[in-house]
């Protein structure tokens, strides 16, 4: 029970960090306003909650800085609006009697943003190497 209710999303969400992390890594770092170990600050109980929302703005200013400076030639969907419907249902579970209602959501929210997430990355490397 003990594996179900708390090991299993810790090493869950340990590689949704690591996806962020890869991400902001992927970031030209000229472009980059928050290091990708700074993702793991995530870790940190109830601080994560609003770190999550200064990650996600500096995902998308990266990208959208490279788009700028014709590191990318298109604009690339980080899935910023699953990130924030993500944070949001994160927030909403802190209140009492909403956190089961908010839980089915936020699962939903951050697997679509995860999966945004490794379609951007592999975008950006895309355009750096071409194959």
């Amino acid at each position: 029970m003990l594996a179900f209710l708390v090991i299993i999303p810790v090493i869950t969400f340990s590689f949704y960090i690591n996806a962020i992390s890869k991400t902001l890594a992927a970031i030209d770092p000229a472009y980059r306003s928050q290091s990708p170990r700074m993702a793991w600050l995530l870790l940190i109980p109830i601080f994560n909650v609003i770190w999550f929302f200064f990650l996600l703005k500096a995902i998308r200013e990266g990208f959208e800085q490279m788009l700028l400076h014709h590191q990318i030639e298109k604009s690339i969907d980080t899935g910023y609006s699953y990130g924030i419907g993500m944070g949001c249902c994160w927030a909403a579970s802190f209140i009492p009697g909403l956190f089961f209602i908010a839980l089915l959501p936020m699962f939903v929210f951050s697997m679509l943003h995860w999966t945004k997430l490794n379609q951007a990355r592999r975008q950006i490397y895309t355009k750096i190497s071409p194959q």
